[in-house]
């Protein structure tokens, strides 16, 4: 082999290294960008304690419509405080399905669909280290 032809096959395999190092680092930001995209998004501690406390109000509505719209006005005004807006959609669902209830309308959801809602709540208040408790919707 002459030194031209070593030069070159150097300068391939240099070429590969750096073509395959260029394209790990590549592939770890996608993976790393891809993980906290599909990730959902994280509540304030804030946020997650006035979750809890909506939940919460849910247990004590007043049985006359009137009374029942006032609280829900009132719960869609502190709602509004919640910055995470996804947090801010399950609790609404929750409070939603404790004024029908109240009202004497629809049905109380089925625990399996009250456990996965609270799964999906619970999952925007991880970093806070906040557990949301939705106690069951009496009928």
């Amino acid at each position: 082999m002459t030194v031209l032809a070593r030069q070159g096959h150097n300068k391939a395999i240099l070429f590969g290294i750096l073509a395959l190092a260029l394209f790990t680092a590549v592939a770890i930001a996608g993976g790393r960008w891809w993980n906290e995209r599909n990730q959902p998004s994280q509540a304030s501690k804030t946020d997650c304690l006035l979750a809890q406390k909506l939940v919460d109000s849910a247990q004590k509505i007043p049985s006359e419509k009137a009374a029942i719209e006032t609280w829900v006005k009132t719960e869609r005004q502190l709602r509004s405080q919640i910055d995470d807006g996804y947090l801010g959609g399950n609790i609404s669902v929750y409070n939603g399905w404790a004024a029908l209830q109240a009202k004497g309308e629809g049905t109380p959801p089925q625990k399996k669909e009250l456990q996965r809602l609270a799964e999906k709540a619970n999952s925007h208040c991880s970093n806070a280290k906040v557990t949301l408790v939705f106690p069951p919707i009496a009928s």
